[in-house]
């Protein structure tokens, strides 16, 4: 019997410290957690999926058989702010948690910050063997997210991601696959025209580089293999070459041009201007002094002997 005793006090005990880091999961800062009644003594553990709210504050949601909230989970600083500043969803559903959550993180200015002039995407992402409290479950949260974008103005796009999106090697680990990434990445810029240069992606730190061209500008951007947020790296590098070879090969031009101008053009017309003032007047001058002589020694006394004979003539 002590023996028997002995074994249901270590089974208590363990059953106490599993319930309590369960509650520590779910209720520590910055989280919601449900208060434990006597007729759901177990109600933390109910948890039939976890979804995943990203903007830039990241909050993961606990929800039950029913869709209602079972806790809240902040997973960085500003998931955390966000939940200090709400009240208690635990029990409701998760439609109207969402809502709640969305209208907050607008209210909190992070959709101010955009990428490339573009509001931040929402990603709204279902833990990888999550079961769904409905058929339409996701697209239910879907619209109520679009909605609230619509009503608040926000400008975002809203991305809903379920098991299909997971990568075949690292979904364990809850990444994405690179397919996901990449249409992620042309959601948040609004394009539909991006040239993905093909490569094997690196996950040793949990990102994809993923690299693009588009209107003949190369593109780097970060997008997390967890949570789908989308960070600009680096842009431009094609413009850069451009400009090494297009603007100082222009100004060599200009630089040669404004020489030859200098050199050539203004000089010689300057030899032409007086080139002609030399010829042009000098030999203008003769002309009219030769004229002139002509006229005198040949024209005048010519014309003196008509005149003469002329005179004869009419006496």
């Amino acid at each position: 019997m002590k023996k028997n005793h002995l074994t249901k006090l270590f089974g208590l005990t363990f059953t106490a410290v599993l319930l309590t880091a369960s509650l520590a999961a779910c209720g520590s800062a910055g989280t919601t957690a449900p208060a434990p009644s006597a007729d759901s003594p177990d109600t933390v553990s109910d948890a039939a999926g976890t979804l995943l709210l990203s903007v830039n504050p990241e909050i993961e949601m606990e929800y039950d058989k029913d869709g209602n909230v079972v806790c809240l989970n902040a997973l960085n600083e500003d998931g955390r702010k966000i939940l200090d500043a709400s009240g208690d969803y635990a029990g409701q559903p998760c439609r109207t948690v969402v809502h709640e959550l969305v209208s907050s993180i607008h209210q909190a200015g992070y959709f101010d910050t955009t990428i490339d002039g573009h509001a931040r995407n929402i990603i709204l992402k279902v833990e990888r063997g999550s079961r769904y409290p409905s058929d339409d479950f996701l697209e239910e949260l879907t619209r109520e997210i679009r909605s609230v974008v619509e009503q608040q103005h926000i400008g975002s796009q809203t991305i809903a991601l379920d098991d299909d999106n997971y990568d075949d090697t690292y979904g364990s680990k809850g990444y994405i696959n690179a397919e996901t990434a990449e249409s992620i990445l042309a959601t948040q810029l609004d394009r539909t025209d991006l040239q993905f240069v093909q490569k094997e992606y690196d996950l040793d730190d949990g990102d994809y580089e993923v690299e693009f061209v588009l209107d003949g500008v190369e593109y780097e951007y970060e997008v997390n293999a967890v949570t789908g947020k989308v960070t600009e790296v680096d842009v431009d590098h094609r413009d850069d070459a451009d400009d090494i070879y297009d603007d100082d090969w222009d100004d060599d031009r200009d630089d040669a041009d404004d020489a030859y101008d200098d050199a050539y053009d203004d000089d010689w017309d300057d030899d032409r201007d007086d080139a002609d003032d030399i010829y042009d007047d000098d030999w203008d001058d003769d002309r009219d002094d030769a004229d002139d002589a002509y006229d005198d020694a040949y024209d005048d006394d010519w014309d003196d002997d008509r005149d003469d004979a002329d005179d004869d003539w009419d006496d």
